[in-house]
């Protein structure tokens, strides 16, 4: 009789490990950048930046869901077109190039998830990007977030170009003058 359990003990302990290294594959989620600052923007104004998302080695990984949030957390209120909200704040998703989630991501293929910065009033605004997977290898780990962060300004803002056209300009002008 103990010989019968023990065996059973034996086989059901195979069966556990055989079935378990079997489901137990790693799967890394890599995204870039891990963080975006759109720095000064006009008001009435939009700013775009891409996130991209790439399946890492050994096998696919899971894109469950992704979310603009006030916090580093997936506490509510959460703002995700899963739920047919596209904007927080001055922060939105892009629709036309949104992928549908949740999705498969094999290993070495990549997608990409737009976000436009539109500020509406003068001053400092941050969101967080949160992304959800089953990303088992390092960081960013399973629940990852990325700071977004963008400041609405007046008028228009001025391109380190532009500047330094004018200034060539206006030297060019004053030394015509001095020739003359």
């Amino acid at each position: 009789m103990n010989s019968v359990r023990s065996f059973s003990r034996i086989v059901l302990l195979c069966v556990v490990v055989l079935l378990g290294g079997a489901g137990a594959r790693a799967q890394d989620l890599q995204v870039s950048p891990n963080a975006w600052d759109f720095g000064n923007v006009a008001v009435g104004t939009s700013a775009m930046t891409t996130f991209d998302l790439r399946g890492g080695e050994p096998t696919a990984v899971w894109v469950y869901f992704a979310f603009l949030n006030e916090t580093p957390d997936a506490n509510d209120p959460v703002v995700s077109p899963y739920f047919g909200e596209w904007s927080l704040g001055a922060f939105s998703f892009n629709p036309a190039t949104w992928p549908m989630m949740p999705l498969e991501l094999p290993a070495g293929d990549h997608i990409t998830i737009d976000v436009i910065f539109t500020p509406l009033l003068l001053g400092d605004f941050q969101v967080y990007l949160g992304i959800l997977s089953n990303d088992s290898v390092g960081l960013p780990g399973p629940q990852a977030f990325y700071l977004l962060e963008g400041i609405g300004v007046s008028g228009t803002v001025t391109e380190p170009a532009t500047l330094a056209l004018l200034g060539l300009g206006l030297a060019g002008l004053g030394f015509s003058r001095r020739k003359q």
